[in-house]
């Protein structure tokens, strides 16, 4: 050691690093100052090169007690000091990190000694921490020796070093890239099959998965055979082992699914007896498990359970990525289905035996329920549509007639599950195969379904019968009266029954959501029960006064306003003073502007406006100053690093503007109040004049809030109406400002699916004018606009073309379903674009270029 740092210096250096990891926190703080301040301000060759050393030889005096501990800290220590950034004369961080400042020498001696403690470091934990320092070295930075190094280790008799160079193999994959694909395709196979330890065959396994990734498309369709000796190593594992050979698969999956596509056949047979405690795919049965550990009271074992949730992954990842062929594949999605049902049968009582007494709104209620069955059966459903639906249908209704909650219990969450993950594409009518799904699920299984949900719904458990309600809300969405209407009889008697009877306030909850979307879906069809429903509301909403009683209250306006709007002005008419005396006191009541009550009462007082029309032009005083002010909340935001994460305890979602990742607390509230002014304007009409300036000053700066798409549609979608609305009030400026504010959201959009709500939005603003037209200077610069517009998307297309044909038939096959999505949304835009054109001149020569543009898709539709 003293060749490369001086003795005095090593030893107070060690004295340092002593202080690091063992002292007390002052002691700690100390050290830490000064070893930023007096060393590696002033010399970090020495100090960088010291911690090399103390990482293959630890220089503390209690070495022996802790001499593992003290490598892994001086080799993670190392890497953390050696890729600071430099600080700048002004203070701030630079580009460049200390490594990079370091003479060439120093560099040298550095990676020398990096590859003599890979070579002689015995323990695993602390060769990990330094293969990470090593990685870290080698990102981007030539290091011949280190590829020589991995190279002989790779043809070692010694499987201890063949391990090692597995392992810089996966966390450094260039090291493989640079040699022939055959070659690597050989070695990696002999470690496949060869090795006789786990580990290194784990190693192996890793390193295939890296190359593999990280490898170009040719030298990945060269290297395909790569993937069955990877499959092979998985069937002789013991259970212990398996797990993390299943992991290591998993992102391989999900990156480069395709190469698993022609192992189907194999991977169906192999997977769901890991994911099935009954190994086998038959009904699901709470019965008779032979797979569980008796002798652990029917649990499966910590090393079981692990193999079954990374099979269950595996699976699940390779059918997100190659759903045609798992369609295809011969009992694959049987098998799938058949393991999520059983495994959501699985739920596991606490020590006392109460889940099913337990509020499942409760924090924490989820523990012992194998909520990753429920997710995966929501994950299958949005990757294969309606194909999933026979073979989960061929066993829920018969679940849901079980005499054992359980059964039931997990049929209710299946039906739940395959509407929750299909969700958004379905309400946003982008995919036509989660489309089929919703209509297929109501249209071939509601009658067997609806008498089920309807019976369980009068089942003695409490959270049996509330998860019924709940599962047919998720049913009765998107769903025609026509379908809902022969069984209303039976449902709202069940949901009276839960509300009146039921001494659970989760179930009263649930009853009220589950009654304001039956009524929404049944429409006038609902009047029928309107005189025995709407009074309790009322009596509802006068009663629940005390804080705990929010939710109930909450949910009684919900189920109040969209009975109003179902069973429409006439018959609400009589009871909408109370109803609206009630809703204000409400409102009067909120003293936080976040109280979720907020959020429910904007929301009823819009279907009120929706219900009554122009009567309710006399509770607009004191409806929309709540509005307003709502709508103009600030988010909460931060700036993110890229590895950082925003604070996990409030709802926070992360969006990129401008290429900056910028945490913001999720816009609900605001969200909603701009939707509500939707409803109100184009309930009201001319009669909302009064308030068409103050919500112009919202909704402009709203087209350009990035941090929110639904503020942002909702925006585009208002100015036509505040137009229509505010012709006797709006000047000439106004219309200038308003069209000039829209062009500018226009030039600076890049996303089609927005695209075409701005041109729409300027399309139904300019046919409010009295002549349909715009001044020439503003027709002229949204013509530039539009031909810009159609220049990106013309070279997106032919790039996206040149792509798919550079790909094999059935990678494309694959591809195509994604873009299909996208031309979606660019013919949306291109549909705007063109009545744009029509609106200015019906002859204009670039809806040739639009023509010529859809040409270029490489999904071909008929228009």
């Amino acid at each position: 050691m003293d060749s490369f740092v001086a003795p005095d210096v090593l030893f107070k250096l060690s004295q340092l690093l002593s202080n690091l990891v063992l002292g007390e926190n002052e002691i700690r703080k100390n050290a830490e100052k000064t070893l930023n301040e007096e060393w590696l301000a002033k010399d970090p060759g020495n100090v960088l090169t010291a911690l090399a050393l103390f990482t293959k030889q630890s220089p503390d005096t209690h070495a022996e007690k802790l001499p593992s501990k003290m490598r892994s800290f001086a080799a993670v220590l190392l890497r953390r000091l050696a890729f600071r950034p430099v600080t700048g004369t002004s203070g701030t961080p630079s580009t460049t990190v200390i490594y990079d400042h370091l003479p060439e020498t120093t560099r040298k001696t550095l990676e020398s000694l990096l590859l003599d403690c890979i070579a002689n470091e015995a323990n695993e934990s602390v060769r990990s921490k330094i293969l990470d320092t090593t990685t870290e070295m080698a990102e981007g930075r030539p290091w011949p020796e280190l590829q020589a190094f991995a190279a002989q280790y790779a043809l070692s008799d010694n499987p201890e070093h063949r391990r090692i160079a597995y392992q810089l193999f996966s966390r450094i994959p260039r090291l493989l890239l640079d040699q022939e694909t055959e070659e690597v395709v050989g070695a990696l196979q002999q470690g496949l099959s060869s090795e006789t330890d786990v580990s290194t065959q784990q190693a192996a396994l890793e390193a295939s998965v890296a190359f593999l990734t990280a490898t170009d498309k040719p030298g990945r369709d060269r290297a395909s055979q790569l993937l069955a000796p990877m499959l092979n190593t998985l069937p002789p594992l013991p259970s212990a082992s398996l797990a993390p050979f299943l992991r290591t698969l998993i992102p391989l999956a999900t990156n480069e699914p395709g190469l698993f596509r022609p192992h189907l056949p194999t991977l169906v047979t192999f997977l769901p007896p890991l994911i099935s405690p009954r190994r086998n795919q038959s009904m699901p049965s709470t019965n008779e498990n032979p797979a569980l550990n008796e002798s652990s009271g029917g649990v499966l074992s910590s090393a079981d359970e692990d193999v079954r949730y990374a099979a269950l992954e595996l699976m699940l990842s390779i059918t997100e990525g190659t759903s045609k062929a798992a369609q295809a594949c011969l009992g694959w999605i049987e098998a799938l289905v058949n393991c999520c049902l059983e495994g959501m049968t699985e739920i596991r009582d606490d020590a006392d035996g109460d889940w099913l007494e337990r509020d499942p709104t409760d924090e924490g209620d989820e523990d012992g329920y194998p909520l990753m069955f429920e997710e995966a059966l929501d994950r299958s459903a949005s990757a294969l549509g309606a194909s999933i639906l026979p073979n989960t249908f061929q066993h829920v209704p018969t679940m849901l007639a079980s005499p054992e909650w359980q059964q039931r219990h997990a049929g209710l969450m299946a039906i739940c599950s395959l509407a929750e993950g299909t969700a958004t594409p379905m309400q946003n009518d982008i995919s036509s195969v989660i489309n089929d799904l919703g209509e297929t699920l109501q249209s071939d299984f509601a009658e067997p379904i609806l008498t089920a949900l309807i019976r369980t719904m009068q089942a003695p458990e409490a959270r049996v019968h509330s998860h019924a309600a709940s599962a047919l809300i998720n049913f009765c969405s998107g769903a025609t009266k026509d379908v809902i209407t022969p069984f209303l009889d039976d449902i709202i008697k069940a949901l009276l029954l839960m509300l009146n009877s039921s001494s659970k306030a989760y179930v009263q909850h649930q009853a009220l959501t589950t009654m304001a979307m039956v009524a929404d879906s049944a429409q006038a069809s609902f009047r029928k029960y309107y005189p025995a429903i709407f009074p309790i509301i009322k009596v509802v909403l006068g009663n629940a006064t005390r804080p705990d009683q929010r939710v109930l209250c909450c949910r009684a306006m919900e189920c109040g306003g969209l009975i109003a709007t179902a069973v429409g002005k006439k018959t609400f008419k009589a009871d909408a003073p109370e109803f609206a005396s009630l809703l204000l006191r409400i409102q009067d009541s909120v003293t936080d502007p976040s109280d979720d009550t907020m959020a429910y009462l904007i929301t009823t007082w819009a279907k009120v406006s929706q219900t009554l029309k122009k009567d309710f032009v006399p509770y607009l005083p004191f409806v929309m100053p709540v509005l307003l002010r709502t709508a103009s909340l600030k988010p909460e935001m931060t700036i993110l690093g890229d590895d950082e994460e925003p604070d996990t305890t409030g709802d926070w979602q992360t969006v990129v503007v401008h290429g900056q990742r910028i945490g913001i607390r999720t816009a609900v509230l605001e969200e909603k109040a701009f939707e509500n002014i939707v409803v109100h304007c184009s309930s009201l009409g001319e009669a909302f004049a009064e308030y068409v300036r103050p919500v112009l000053e919202l909704c402009l700066p709203g087209l350009r809030y990035f941090y929110h798409e639904g503020v942002r549609e909702a925006s585009a979608m208002l100015i036509p109406m505040l137009l229509v609305c505010g012709k006797s009030t709006l000047s000439v400026n106004d219309l200038h400002t308003i069209f000039r504010t829209l062009l500018a959201a226009l030039d600076e959009e890049t996303e089609s699916g927005f695209l075409s709500s701005l041109y729409k939005c300027i399309v139904d603003s300019m046919l409010v004018m009295p002549d349909h037209s715009l001044p020439a200077d503003l027709t002229v610069d949204i013509l530039g606009a539009t031909k810009r517009k159609l220049q990106v998307l013309a070279q997106k297309r032919k790039q996206r073309s040149d792509h798919i044909f550079s790909q094999s038939s059935e990678d494309a096959e694959e591809e195509r379903e994604d873009m299909a999505l996208l031309e979606e949304l660019e013919d949306f835009e291109l549909d705007e674009m063109s009545r744009f054109l029509r609106v200015v001149d019906p002859n204009h020569p670039l809806l040739v270029a639009i023509g010529s543009v859809r040409d270029l898709a490489v999904i071909r539709t008929e228009y």
